[in-house]
């Protein structure tokens, strides 16, 4: 496995993998433009894990507000990728590339083992809240909000 910045090149391939990931619910909504949904407002940067030049998985980073701290975003791995660590790795290297003394994030209440392997790697749930969007079924979801200080 190889992580490395995502590139221009990419994104097709990341689409896809994407695409793989909605079947097991995320995203809860698939996105009228998926490449672009993948560089989301206040976009930074993302990185692409690969196995054999192959798109595995996905992370990127944003800051969508002026004075808040970046933003882990778009977080995912290939369904038949998972359990050999590479969402690990992914937010790993988001951890150590960051300049920002702090990062945060989201996830659903429902995600568990995404939860957990924040927990694990040192996160802090600081808050619970309603999502501010809404799955297909119309249900609004629980996240919980995580911050780490790397610094």
């Amino acid at each position: 496995m190889d992580i490395r910045p995502r590139s221009e090149s990419d994104l097709p391939r990341v689409v896809d993998v994407l695409r793989r990931t909605h079947g097991g619910g995320y995203p809860a909504r698939w996105p009228d433009d998926p490449a672009a949904w993948l560089s989301p407002p206040g976009h930074l940067a993302a990185w692409t894990a690969t196995v054999n030049d192959d798109p595995v998985g996905h992370v990127g980073l944003a800051v969508p507000a002026v004075d808040e701290p970046p933003l882990v975003t778009r977080l995912f791995v290939h369904p038949d990728h998972r359990g050999r660590g590479l969402a690990d790795a992914l937010l790993g290297t988001v951890e150590e590339s960051a300049a920002a003394p702090v990062l945060r994030l989201d996830v659903t209440e429902e995600t568990p083992g995404a939860w957990r392997l924040y927990e694990r790697r040192g996160w802090r749930m600081t808050h619970r809240v309603p999502a501010d969007w809404s799955k297909p079924d119309g249900s609004v979801p629980v996240m919980r909000w995580y911050e780490k200080r790397l610094r």
